[in-house]
């Protein structure tokens, strides 16, 4: 829809007032700056002191009461609504991690809280036992232990056999949308690669969850799109082909989500808000749109908080489509309906519909259809949505002091040799985009789960902590040489922190987008 003013609209055409702390506006005041203030004064405590006293910083400008804007000599604009600012906040708690900002601009993550450890048996068996209801409104870490419980019970044992997923290197996308109906994912799956002799023990599906993603997410697919947000995520483009490959597509995307929650996989790929409620079946509202469109958040905020004429408004109760050339009425007789304050909430609620559930319902429901195939729905409707989004996506950083405490030695190694010293001075010295490429090197994923590098897993859900292992230095082959399927890393015995250092490096340094199996 775009900003709903029209063009000219860029002024109060008459006095308006704060709903909340009764700020006086007067006319030919920026359209704006009444917008901002009223989107950041709805959740902003008032100050105790009268309204003819306080002066109100809004954007680049102060606002005195019953005065017109004068400039502000040091200008700070908010661009980000204070609720949603808040949001942040809590998400930054319920992930118990901050950032810390250093000097030179450098970001450290350091934890707030760490996750509760594992709980004794006795405790588990207590919580099996409690009602759903009690579980739901539990903290996070009960919710997960009870959720990672409740879907061991639907894994089937290795020992009643595995699937194998055979996939042709090079067209992987095509020759598992021809095999995967076929599979039954709460098995033990192992993915073979046409000619390839390395075997999979768990690294293999992590990085073929990998690359089926980025293949499905990639532009020329046409059925994502990056989501006008802060955050790099995307949002189902509602005007994607509804043949029937893209909706099996989307039908695969359903089970690779499933197999990887069912696996502790981090996904590498994140999704918008709207998507993330489907999913956990609650409602969107327009607090979602903030990170679905920006755009079309800040016009439907200004329409349900703000005073208007419907003249001011050029807008009826339709939408545009582009791709079909026509008209979609969000009500009977929509046409015919112009905007006005009376209705503009229903308007809203109506565009909040059809832009992330009726425009994309045929994809939608393919998604989660094979989803809750191996997830049930009932199980992940126990979660909020930022405690989805830590199931999902794992750590956001990686902790090296986590890493270091949770690696095992092999061969000649041991926590204090030399070439291991080495090792780790050089991982505290890269940035966490760098880290990222690396621990992808050695596990197949970008991300830990959430609960850390302690919960890093091989096959068949078994705990595989990290390895490092020590072979011979050769300058046939001086580079580490990684296993995903047991996160283990052979790492030469080098001479000096300067051949340890290179080819850590060169190893960092090189794309391995593509490299599917490398073993």
């Amino acid at each position: 829809m775009g900003n709903c003013l029209k063009r000219n609209q860029t002024q109060l055409q008459q006095n308006q007032q704060c709903p909340k702390c009764h700020l006086v506006f007067q006319a030919q005041t920026s359209a704006l700056l009444y917008q901002q203030h009223v989107t950041n004064c709805r959740v902003r405590p008032i100050q105790n002191q009268p309204v003819q006293s306080r002066n109100l910083l809004v954007g680049d400008v102060v606002i005195e009461p019953n005065h017109h804007p004068i400039p502000n000599p040091n200008p700070n604009p908010r661009t980000t609504p204070h609720y949603i600012q808040d949001d942040f906040q809590n998400r930054k708690q319920k992930y118990y991690w901050c950032k810390e900002l250093l000097p030179g601009s450098k970001i450290k993550y350091k934890w707030n809280k760490k996750l509760s450890p594992p709980m004794p048996a006795a405790n588990v068996s207590e919580m099996l036992a409690l009602p759903w209801v009690q579980i739901k409104n539990s903290e996070f870490p009960i919710k997960q232990t009870w959720f990672r419980l409740q879907l061991e019970k639907k894994r089937i044992p290795w020992q009643q056999g595995a699937e194998t997923l055979s996939v042709n290197k090079e067209s992987f996308l095509m020759t598992t949308l021809n095999m995967y109906k076929e599979i039954n994912w709460h098995k033990e799956v192992k993915v073979h690669i046409d000619g390839d002799k390395v075997l999979d023990a768990g690294g293999l599906l992590r990085e073929w969850a990998n690359l089926i993603m980025k293949e499905i997410i990639h532009p020329e697919s046409g059925m994502f799109q990056l989501a006008d947000c802060e955050d790099v995520s995307y949002k189902i483009n509602c005007e994607a082909d509804t043949d029937e490959h893209i909706i099996d597509c989307f039908k695969l995307l359903g089970i690779v989500v499933g197999k990887c929650i069912f696996e502790r996989i981090p996904l590498n790929i994140y999704f918008d808000r709207s998507i993330i409620k489907h999913i956990i079946g609650q409602p969107i509202f327009l607090e979602d749109i903030y990170y679905y469109d920006r755009q079309l958040y800040q016009s439907w905020d200004f329409l349900v908080n703000n005073k208007f004429e419907a003249d001011d408004i050029s807008e009826f109760f339709v939408i545009y489509r582009q791709s079909k050339g026509d008209y979609y009425e969000l009500k009977k007789g929509g046409q015919t309906i112009q905007l006005d304050m009376d209705n503009c909430q229903e308007y809203v609620n109506l565009c909040i519909e059809y832009y992330t559930y009726i425009s994309v319902k045929p994809f939608l429901t393919a998604f989660l259809s094979t989803l809750y195939s191996i997830i049930p729905k009932q199980l992940l409707s126990l979660l909020e949505p930022l405690e989805l989004e830590m199931i999902l996506y794992g750590t956001p950083f990686i902790d090296i002091n986590d890493w270091k405490d949770n690696t095992d030695y092999k061969g000649a190694y041991y926590r204090t040799h030399q070439t291991i010293q080495w090792f780790w001075e050089i991982l505290e010295q890269l940035d966490q985009f760098n880290l990222a490429k690396f621990l992808q090197f050695c596990t197949g994923s970008t991300r830990t789960p959430v609960e850390g590098f302690r919960k890093l897993e091989s096959n068949r859900g078994n705990c595989s902590k990290f390895c490092i292992e020590s072979v011979p230095f050769t300058k046939a082959n001086p580079y580490p040489k990684a296993h995903t399927c047991f996160n283990r890393l052979e790492l030469p015995m080098y001479e000096t922190r300067e051949e340890i250092e290179s080819y850590l490096k060169a190893v960092i340094q090189a794309d391995m987008d593509g490299q599917f199996g490398m073993e």
